[in-house]
């Protein structure tokens, strides 16, 4: 049975891993509306060699659907408008902070409670849900890949 880790060890984790990924997370994020914590939390799960099916996944997709549309991305929208305004934009980047603590917590809450000792992709077969009809995130997963900490 899989351990999951506390919101603050998976806070911690995404801290550390995402400077280096920052790029190919953030143009999956763009090109194909991927949810940064769920990726994280995909790459984490692959760490600890766990195995997901593609309805969990998709299930987690669904779970952080409605912090990400409702809190998430409206304060990263505003955030990306005002960039002229220094003093705005550092408080709406802590808002934006607190907000993606919140899906993780989130994420943590809706993960599967079993998930069986092996290797999978579990970032292909979320960004196979995602774009199912292109392969155009395959180079964008393999610089993700490439940046991964080791």
């Amino acid at each position: 049975m899989a351990k999951l880790p506390s919101a603050e060890q998976f806070w911690q984790f995404c801290l550390q891993c995402y400077p280096g990924m920052q790029q190919p997370l953030l143009s999956l994020q763009d090109e194909l509306g991927a949810n940064i914590n769920l990726l994280l939390l995909l790459l984490y799960a692959e760490q600890q060699h766990w195995h997901w099916s593609v309805a969990e996944i998709a299930q987690l997709h669904q779970a952080v659907l409605p912090a990400n549309q409702q809190v998430t991305l409206p304060i990263r929208q505003l955030r990306r408008q005002l960039s002229t305004e220094p003093t705005i934009k550092a408080a709406l980047l802590k808002a934006e902070l607190a907000a993606e603590q919140l899906e993780q917590q989130a994420l943590l809450a809706a993960c599967p409670k079993s998930a069986q000792s092996r290797s999978a992709d579990l970032v292909g077969c979320y960004l196979q849900l995602l774009a199912p009809q292109t392969g155009r995130w395959q180079h964008i997963l393999f610089d993700l890949r490439q940046s991964q900490p080791r």
